[in-house]
Parts: structure tokens; C-alpha cells; sequence
């Protein structure tokens, strides 16, 4: 969740997460506060994430999509791979879907088990 939104509102920088942030604290889903998600212009930013799996991120986002958030996260974790045509989106937040990252595999891990090498070694 982005603790700057609306981050060019000085007046009202941090709000969204303060507003909502609680309430997913409360339901036990894991909640990762961090400086920015990349949603600028367009405050309200959260996003589902989860190791090997598809970060998706939602923009224009306010206090009220609370329970939507929270039905996202756990699809999202029960989800094989993250993208979201394999778990549901809450409708509440299909049209605030801004960007969907699927992740490369980390360096030296390939599909022949080695860095540069095949099953062989070679």
C-alpha cells in the first residue's frame, strides 16, 4: 500500500493509507506499507503481491474499498500464479486495475537447473 497517496497533496500526503490501512491491518492479511507504487498521478495506489506470483496494482482507490482489498489479497494468495484471470478480481475494483507485473526468474535460475549449464553440466 502506497503510505504517500496522494503524494502531490502535500496537504493531504498519506492520507489513503491512513484511512484505510487499519482496516486491512484488522482482517490478518499481510500489509507492506512502502514509499511509492508507481500509480502517480493517480493516488489511492495498493497492490496484491506474493513471492512467484503476479504483482497486480490498483489505482484510484478510497477508504471505502476496504473489503474489496481484503477479498483481493487472500484470492491473490490462494491464486497459482497471481494473474488475475486465475482468481477473481472483487468487482469493485476491476476498473481500477493500473498494472499487472509478472515477475522474471531471479538471475542463475534457469530452465536447465544451473547457470549457463544443461541437465549434463555443460
Amino acid at each position: 500500500m502506497c503510505r504517500t497517496c496522494p503524494r502531490y497533496d502535500a496537504p493531504r500526503s498519506g492520507s489513503f493509507s491512513r484511512a484505510i490501512g487499519v482496516e486491512l491491518q484488522a482482517s490478518g492479511v499481510d500489509v507492506r506499507f512502502v514509499q511509492c507504487l508507481g500509480g502517480c498521478p493517480r493516488d489511492g495506489v495498493a497492490a496484491v503481491d506474493g513471492p512467484g506470483k503476479a504483482r497486480v496494482r490498483f489505482t484510484g482507490l478510497d477508504a471505502g474499498h476496504g473489503a474489496a482489498l481484503i477479498a483481493a489479497a487472500r484470492a491473490h494468495e490462494s491464486s497459482s500464479d497471481g494473474l488475475p484471470e486465475t482468481w477473481e478480481v472483487p468487482e469493485e475494483l476491476r476498473g481500477h486495475v493500473s498494472s499487472v507485473t509478472v515477475k522474471r526468474a531471479p538471475a542463475g535460475a534457469s530452465r536447465w537447473g544451473r547457470r549457463g549449464c544443461d541437465s549434463s553440466g555443460v
